[in-house]
């Protein structure tokens, strides 16, 4: 799936956004606060997108001038939440 917005792109994650994703990821006060640790390199980037960001439902946001990720969003679906253990519950992480 894709979406587009006027300024935004909502796209699946690709191994090329390795960059773009350790640029803002290696920022102490962005990973931790959001549930993750912080990135130490563009390789640590990519096996982050192979091994999760790869998930259903998880997709990088882009700006739409250049396709430059700047941001994650993900829908988490049955059960496979952190913050609830029903099927019919879901979390929305950003």
């Amino acid at each position: 799936m894709i979406l587009k917005t006027k300024r935004l792109i909502i796209r699946p994650w690709e191994e090329s956004d390795a960059e773009d994703l350790y640029y803002y990821a290696k920022d102490p006060d962005i990973g931790p606060i959001a549930g993750w640790p912080v990135h130490t390199s563009i390789e640590n980037s990519l096996d982050i997108i192979k091994n999760v960001l790869s998930a259903s439902e998880t997709y990088a946001v882009c700006l739409k001038e250049d396709n430059k990720a700047i941001g994650s969003i993900g829908l988490h679906l049955n059960g496979a939440t952190d913050l609830t253990d029903k099927d019919d519950e879901c979390e929305l992480g950003y």
